[in-house]
């Protein structure tokens, strides 16, 4: 499961195929997409102004409940920019919510880098840490794992937060 910011008003083909090789890279057979917040937008930074009211954002939840509960492992690929305004406290509040979500799941966590960088930021990444490999095989050396299960776990206590 791709945890993405929110829907594209376009085809999201690059998106889709970026998603799609870090499954491959990760081994699993097959990859879904959920979004944080469920309106679409031409980019990112117009959350700011669809998500002023948390009611939106609430509205959003049942189905990333529903889709970390049917997966198998997060990547978590929704931007390191939140948005402004006050949509960055509803936005603050779903990232806390989902991390509980998935602690209490027990969900692995991957990452590219140490933030949940969106796949269209992830050859900037990968060109600055692997400047001399291709972007496949650099891309495999930057998923990194952000949160592993234990039977233990603190659901309050998520890394990364």
């Amino acid at each position: 499961m791709a945890v993405l910011s929110n829907p594209p008003t376009t085809s999201g083909a690059r998106t889709l195929a970026r998603v799609e090789l870090a499954r491959e890279l990760l081994g699993f057979e097959s990859s879904a997409i959920v979004n944080l917040f469920p309106l679409p937008t031409f980019r990112s930074g117009e959350i700011a102004r669809a998500g002023k009211d948390s009611s939106t954002w609430l509205a959003g939840r049942f189905a990333i409940d529903a889709a970390l509960r049917s997966a198998d492992g997060v990547l978590l690929a929704y931007g390191s920019t939140p948005p402004s305004g006050p949509a960055r406290l509803h936005f603050q509040s779903q990232v806390s919510w989902m991390h509980t979500v998935m602690a209490q799941i027990g969900l692995l966590t991957w990452m590219v880098g140490n933030r949940p960088a969106h796949p269209s930021r992830w050859q900037r990444h990968t060109h600055a840490c692997h400047p001399n490999i291709p972007f496949k095989e650099a891309l495999a050396h930057s998923l990194v794992v952000h949160f592993v299960p234990s039977r233990h776990a603190d659901p309050l206590a998520f890394e990364g937060d």
